[in-house]
């Protein structure tokens, strides 16, 4: 009787190893390293060496650095606008608390990104090329959002009319930003003991109450 020989399982040559979701692993490093050191004070071959990759990958997907720095930002603007977008849409829920946990989510999301914080913050120890430009485009992407809400919120006559939409929204980016600006190190505000997610609470019941229409 003829023995049964088993087949090897393929190997996998270490360039194979190397470039298996080397993409991502190129942009978390580069993410890590961006956010803790700064752009200028990065290397690729640092990046290289955090993505476990050769000296020269990172140049194959990204042909240089700024080029790394734009996929880096544009992937943290595109996650935090796809999470945030999932709780400004309009649907079985009262807008109202569409709202609120937009307004939240947004705060909680970009304080806890180290390259949204960056980007939102201007924080000088983290500035990266391109940020106030980028900045900006995050502040249209959030406007458009929250504008959706509080013209269907104005429709159903459930917050006041009398205030101009655009006075709204810039009292709201106002808080939105500086609640961010609270968690980093760039800006002193003093000592709290509150938790971002309170903060946040607290300033809803001080923006909604002068928002709401006052029943009769």
């Amino acid at each position: 009787m003829k023995s049964r020989t088993r087949k090897a399982a393929p190997i996998r040559t270490a360039p194979e190893i190397e470039t298996k979701d080397a993409p991502k692993r190129i942009l978390d490093a580069a993410s890590d390293l961006f956010a803790k050191q700064g752009y200028s004070k990065t290397t690729m071959s640092e990046i290289a060496d955090r993505a476990c990759v050769s000296k020269g990958l990172p140049y194959v997907y990204f042909p240089s650095k700024h080029e790394l720095l734009d996929a880096v930002q544009l992937r943290a603007i595109n996650n935090w606008y796809a999470e945030t977008e999932k709780h400004l849409q309009i649907g079985e829920e009262p807008p109202i608390e569409s709202l609120k946990k937009g307004f939240k989510y947004s705060i909680l999301y970009s304080a806890r990104d180290p390259i949204c914080r960056a980007i939102m913050a201007q924080d000088p120890k983290l500035l990266l090329p391109n940020s106030e430009k980028l900045r900006a485009e995050i502040v249209r992407m959030n406007d458009e959002g929250f504008t959706r809400l509080f013209e269907e919120l104005r429709k159903r006559r459930i917050i006041r009319i009398d205030i101009p939409l655009t006075d709204i929204l810039t009292i709201w980016r106002i808080t939105h930003d500086s609640l961010i600006h609270i968690h980093t190190d760039t800006f002193s505000w003093g000592s709290t003991n509150r938790a971002l997610g309170d903060l946040i609470d607290s300033a809803l019941e001080v923006l909604l109450g002068g928002l709401l229409v006052k029943e009769a």
